[in-house]
């Protein structure tokens, strides 16, 4: 008898080990411009929110957060085919 109930055990915890999902790691990479960079650029406002072209994407802060646009809006397509990003540097420049 206590053989056989510890064979059940055992058939159950492999029966439930082999019916689980496998387990996934999901990497989570958070990319977004870097407090230099938005000091420095100069913002397109769209939607209500400054948004900012940054590593081929626009990305805008909603929130705590950063998003950025999966598909060009055609507005900043368009704004972007029209006019230079531009940067203002405040870094100290080295001469020789």
């Amino acid at each position: 008898m206590k053989r056989s109930f510890l064979t059940f055990l055992t058939g159950l915890a492999v029966a439930s080990c082999l019916a689980s999902r496998p387990a996934r790691a999901e990497v989570v990479v958070e990319v977004f411009p870097p407090a230099a960079y938005i000091a420095t650029a100069t913002p397109v406002y769209f939607e209500g929110h400054a948004a900012y072209w940054w590593g081929n994407r626009w990305y805008y802060r909603e929130g705590p957060a950063w998003r950025y646009y999966h598909a060009e809006p055609p507005f900043l397509r368009d704004w972007r085919g029209h006019h230079e990003v531009a940067r203002r540097y405040y870094e100290r420049r080295w001469r020789r």
